[in-house]
């Protein structure tokens, strides 16, 4: 699909970020610092006599989903009452990878969809919470973008495992539309990616199908259930 099915913004400006170039007039660049708060987790896997019982949203739920919902099944454990306080999970907190054995699996994110009392952000992902004026939704659909991806590919550490550190994060550079802007491009590409993961998944049933007639085919003419003499005559 082309973005040039769709209409441009009017005015333009330089972003001042050579792999973000032009800019709509009215928007601006700035670090993640400036729009949310970062926190690296430290609540492991383990369960500790004394401590609270919680849930625990893992790698893997992150990697998965794009959006964390009740209905995925949480790993019970336990957590300090400081660890409840700092990584509870609310509606459009925004979740990424930190750690991988691949720099490629480097900052996949996943919006919280709703409060979820009781749940945590597990080890080995970064709990990042939008200011009053940043959505949730926009900010991780801006983490999964080609640039802001990009940057966290490039400052990931490691040799046979990358890791990225809480400054890293903090520091990478978005795009910063109005408020009302983020939600509408939100939900936009809510959308039209979920009309475009449809087609997706009709397209592989299709091929399938015809990987199983392939192989009905072949299986057919090989053990004489079929007489093609004439076909290739």
């Amino acid at each position: 699909m082309s973005a040039q099915r769709y209409r441009a913004y009017t005015e333009y400006k330089d972003s001042g970020v050579e792999w973000l170039g032009e800019i709509p007039a009215h928007w601006e660049v700035k670090r993640l610092k400036t729009l949310a708060s970062v926190e690296l987790s430290n609540v492991d896997k383990k369960s500790v006599e004394g401590q609270e019982a919680v849930r625990l949203c893992n790698y893997t739920d992150v990697y998965y989903n794009e959006r964390i919902t009740g209905v995925l099944e949480f790993m019970s454990a336990t957590a300090t009452r400081e660890q409840v306080r700092r990584f509870s999970l609310r509606a459009g907190d925004v979740l990424i990878t930190k750690d991988s054995e691949s720099w490629t699996d480097i900052a996949v994110p996943a919006v919280v969809a709703e409060d979820l009392p009781g749940v945590l952000c597990g080890y080995h992902l970064a709990h990042i919470r939008p200011g009053a004026d940043y959505e949730g939704a926009f900010l991780c659909r801006a983490f999964a973008a080609v640039g802001p991806r990009d940057q966290f590919h490039v400052a990931a550490n490691g040799i046979t495992r990358f890791g990225l550190g809480r400054d890293a994060i903090r520091t990478v550079l978005f795009s910063s539309p109005p408020e009302p802007e983020q939600r509408a491009i939100a939900a936009f590409l809510d959308r039209e990616t979920a009309r475009i993961d449809a087609l997706a998944a009709k397209v592989l049933e299709a091929i399938e199908r015809l990987k199983e007639l392939r192989t009905a085919l072949i299986s057919a003419a090989v053990t004489g259930k079929i007489d093609v003499r004439d076909e290739v005559a």
